[in-house]
């Protein structure tokens, strides 16, 4: 190995053997409220909402999303990947997109947001996500 990657590597190992330990993975597949917990990582279920908007609806999901990290002992701050489903992609993703950034202030993580033709009319949205969790 060269003195310059050694270097490189000591200094960004150095840096991360500093950090505070976190708790190795737990093993095994859990169901959990919400979802189902692998190791660190939590996997939750698509979660509809109340409410007659679109945005109402989103913070819904979103305070049950948040609450069911918390319990778990994370949040919404360690939120890897977001997958949104909207009864009316085109119209309604801007009123999404406003209730969304609620809870997402900075740092939002990946997301993708899809039509979808949901069973019932009262539907606008469905929510999944996965995070980590410390």
């Amino acid at each position: 190995m060269t003195k310059a990657r050694r270097r490189f590597l000591a200094a960004g190992l150095g840096a991360a053997a500093a950090a505070p330990a976190v708790k190795a993975a737990t093993s095994g597949r859990m169901k959990v409220q919400g979802g189902v917990r692998i190791g660190n990582l939590f996997y939750s279920s698509g979660l509809t909402g109340k409410g007659a908007t679109i945005e109402d609806q989103t913070r819904d999901i979103l305070a049950k999303q948040k609450a069911n990290l918390e319990a778990l002992g994370s949040s919404l701050e360690n939120v890897a990947k977001v997958t949104a489903f909207l009864a009316d992609v085109k119209g309604e993703k801007p009123a999404f997109n406003k209730a969304y950034a609620e809870f997402f202030k900075r740092d939002a993580p990946a997301r993708t947001a899809l039509g979808a033709i949901f069973p019932d009319t009262e539907t606008r949205v469905e929510i999944e996500l996965v995070a980590w969790i410390p």
